[in-house]
């Protein structure tokens, strides 16, 4: 009878496990073009409005920072570039004046088939490591500033992050 019972529970209860999905729950913040889906919980802390980047932070004390604007929006954009060859111009463009303030940059990952470019910048208190891609006629600017996280973690998350939102 035991062997029956439990026989009944196994076929009832293991189905629900298989199929059971755990809801990974999202957070969406919008930009000044689209709004960008976040993989987990993120509190909104505030905008800077010359440059429409949103900071976030989750429960563990993690910032990240999310802008989106129109790729015409910036005085590098040519036309006639591809959206790669643009993100390479916006990558210069900004590390160029981050050296100009005296911070150390690297460039840490490119991948010219996916549109992206990862680097860093050290602001004297940590790195600030970005990933500049592209999504439909937007450049998506995407920032990891923790020391919580490896530089390997960062750059997974952003990635992870990218492809989530690029269109």
């Amino acid at each position: 009878m035991k062997r029956i019972n439990l026989f009944f529970l196994i076929v009832l209860f293991v189905p629900s496990l298989i199929f059971c999905q755990d809801d990974l729950k999202y957070s969406n913040v919008k930009t000044n073009t689209d709004e960008v889906k976040i993989p987990g919980d993120w509190k909104q802390l505030n905008t800077v409005k010359d440059s429409g980047q949103t900071y976030l932070q989750n429960s563990d004390g993690v910032i990240i920072a999310i802008a989106q604007n129109p790729q015409r929006a910036y005085p590098f954009f040519k036309d006639e570039n591809t959206s790669y060859e643009n993100v390479k111009e916006f990558y210069k463009w900004d590390s160029d004046y981050r050296k100009e303030t005296k911070a150390k940059t690297k460039k840490l990952k490119e991948d010219s088939k996916l549109e992206y470019i990862i680097w860093k910048y050290n602001d004297g208190k940590l790195d600030n490591v970005f990933l500049f891609g592209t999504s439909k006629n937007n450049f998506l600017n995407l920032l990891v500033y923790s020391k919580l996280w490896s530089e390997e973690d960062k750059i997974k998350f952003l990635e992870n992050l990218y492809q989530l939102n690029k269109q």
